[in-house]
């Protein structure tokens, strides 16, 4: 079942790279010339930027390409995917791989590979299916350990991050095994004493790329932000951008915090003015731009608007948690925020996506629609004060 359905998305992949190269060659046509230099025909997105310098290496692969080869260039696809939070790159990813990607003999790096790409449409099934093919063939293989971890801590499967971080300790550089360690210690109601052991690793000399120094920072400063230390996480969302000023997970991450804080203006500092930025950012820029009364906030929520829309025509169901923020904070539809966040935490189950449930849950009088989170929170006991004060909100709501 899995290679036909990878043999599916090969297909739409194929089908997309032909559309891009199409588009490209559209783009790369002599233009019909202002009447002034000046005028600005495009503002190009840094993520369309940087897709556009790496498609001329996929377009030369061949389907007889060599393996490694193909991974190489899938690879920095998926790379500059995750950073942007883009899924042309992925797209792009898949379609540098050819016909490896509905290959049955796969070695363990292209069983990875392509796992990677179906975690970032949320067909976890799919990808874990690939990552227990790639660890049968090699059972020592960190990067299936750490995707397997993220994927189940995402599902909410604390137990199973907790057995597959544990395999990896061993593995990795410390700092990789400490933080996944860490973050699904912090899952399962240990969270002060993950936020030390990260914040002592983070300390000591490594050798971990800066991607992966700025995810453990990132993790330290969500860890923090659950616990109620504010300047904490402040601080390593701070040195996490500093390392990786473009990733879209960390600007967007500290930018909730900003917004909790009730600092607005410097949410807007943080994200800039760019309405062709991802979806996660755009989001917080148009609930900062609103709550100061910006003169572009209508235009940050009808571009929002508007690509929800194109998502939910697509099938698109990717950014659940940011349209039912949308529905709840900046369209004030509550039933349709509680009908995207219930579909939302049936497939990713975090913190943030219960926050979401429970507020709009709140928002609709509808305690039993929270009835997920609310399991959520007593089995992993999560150490969330926030999340718990909308529990007892809820409890308390359904009382009058």
């Amino acid at each position: 079942m899995q290679y036909c359905r990878a043999s599916r998305h090969s297909r739409l992949a194929a089908a997309v790279f032909a559309a891009a190269m199409l588009v490209s060659a559209v783009a790369h046509a002599a233009p019909h010339r202002p009447a002034e230099d000046g005028v600005v025909l495009e503002r190009l997105s840094p993520a369309t930027v940087a897709l556009r310098s790496l498609r001329g290496e996929s377009a030369a692969l061949k389907t007889e390409a060599k393996l490694v080869d193909a991974l190489a260039a899938a690879r920095r696809y998926v790379e500059l995917g995750r950073t942007h939070s883009d899924p042309r790159a992925y797209g792009y990813a898949q379609a540098a791989l050819g016909t490896w990607w509905s290959s049955d003999h796969a070695p363990p790096e292209l069983l990875v590979m392509r796992a990677r790409i179906l975690q970032f449409r949320h067909d976890f099934g799919g990808a874990l299916a690939q990552i227990e093919a790639a660890l049968k063939a090699d059972p020592l293989n960190p990067e299936a350990w750490l995707l397997f971890a993220s994927i189940e801590q995402v599902r909410g499967n604390v137990r199973a991050s907790r057995m597959a971080c544990l395999k990896l300790i061993p593995l990795a550089d410390p700092l990789i095994g400490t933080t996944c360690a860490a973050s699904t210690a912090a899952l399962g109601g240990h969270a002060q004493q993950g936020e030390r052991v990260l914040a002592a690793v983070l300390a000591r000399p490594t050798a971990g790329s800066n991607s992966e120094r700025a995810w453990a920072w990132t993790t330290l400063a969500e860890m923090r932000e659950r616990l109620g230390d504010a300047a904490g996480a402040e601080s390593a969302f701070r040195q996490a951008l500093a390392l990786a000023p473009d990733d879209v997970y960390g600007r967007a991450a500290y930018a909730d915090l900003l917004l909790d804080l009730d600092r607005p203006r410097d949410v807007r500092l943080l994200l800039g003015v760019d309405p062709a930025q991802a979806d996660a950012t755009l989001l917080r820029a148009a609930l900062a731009a609103k709550r100061i009364g910006d003169a572009d906030a209508p235009l940050l929520l009808a571009s929002l608007a508007e690509r929800f829309a194109e998502a939910r025509a697509r099938g698109d169901e990717t950014h659940l948690r940011e349209q039912a923020r949308f529905a709840l904070e900046l369209d004030h539809d509550s039933a349709s925020a509680l009908d995207l966040a219930r579909r939302n935490f049936a497939v990713q189950r975090e913190p943030a996506d219960a926050r979401v449930l429970l507020e709009s849950a709140l928002a609709a009088g509808d305690r039993q629609a929270a009835a997920p989170a609310l399991d959520w929170l007593r089995d992993t006991g999560v150490d969330a004060p926030r999340l718990r004060g909308l529990a007892g909100q809820l409890a308390k709501e359904m009382r009058r």
